[in-house]
């Protein structure tokens, strides 16, 4: 009998290190990293109504080079993707750009519509100067011009499995980086310039949920997502630099 309980000893060892293997790799209830963020409050204070420039904010430029969304399907991938995402930014930037209450904003099909009719922002015609004329034409003060200087989509597995037993966490991160200017459209001097980077992560959201994101960014619109939250805080960053040093506004 002795000898039976000296032989079971090393399993009973392997064992309690097996439960203890699976007890670090199992990933916790709520993970501090993949905590997500939530829309940051506006730092500056609102400036009374006739402080206020009227802004035109134009389509924010997307290049795909700038761009890693290869997590998305391939349908989800074509050309269009960057004209619409272009467009839908802009219209973003415009509701931001309100809501921060230090600006009036023109209405975006206002610009549209001026552009056509004007035949502006052709390929390599859209320069500070011809942004200072499409401003002049629409009677604003300031046009805010733009680019997305970094947006990545990236999903990745945290912890792993014992014996196929317990297995890891996928962390998906929205990662968005956003260059704002601000140009005079008397001089088409660029007054103020502003860099803002927004990441949010989800240990929840699937593939259908961030495609389901990037359409409504598409459209203009933007919904609470890892996706949105990005965006709207390295435009709000971005923004409040740039305005920062801006001359006043003479009523």
């Amino acid at each position: 009998m002795p000898r039976t309980t000296t032989a079971r000893r090393p399993l009973v060892a392997l064992l309690v290190v097996l439960l203890g293997l699976l007890a670090a790799c199992a990933p916790s209830a709520e993970p501090r990293a993949t905590e997500r963020a939530d829309v940051r409050p506006y730092a500056l204070p609102p400036l009374a109504f006739d402080e206020r420039a009227l802004v035109a904010v134009y389509d924010i430029e997307v290049e795909p080079v700038r761009f890693d969304v290869s997590v998305l399907s391939p349908r989800e991938r074509d050309p269009r993707l960057y004209v619409d995402l272009s467009r839908g930014i802009g219209d973003v930037v415009t509701n931001e750009l309100f809501d921060l209450g230090r600006f009036r904003v023109v209405e975006r099909q206002a610009l549209g519509r001026v552009m056509e009719e004007q035949d502006l922002g052709q390929t390599g015609r859209f320069d500070d100067r011809a942004v200072a004329e499409l401003g002049r034409l629409l009677g604003a003060e300031l046009i805010l011009t733009g680019a997305v200087s970094e947006f990545s989509l990236d999903r990745a597995s945290v912890g792993s499995s014992v014996l196929g037993l317990i297995g890891g966490t996928t962390i998906t991160t929205a990662r968005v980086g956003v260059d704002l200017r601000f140009v005079d459209v008397r001089t088409g001097e660029v007054l103020g310039v502003g860099r803002g980077l927004g990441i949010a992560q989800d240990t929840e959201i699937t593939i259908d949920g961030l495609e389901q994101a990037v359409r409504l960014l598409r459209a203009g619109t933007v919904r609470e997502s890892i996706v949105a939250i990005a965006l709207r805080n390295a435009i709000r960053d971005a923004v409040e630099q740039a305005s920062v040093g801006l001359p006043p506004r003479t009523p």
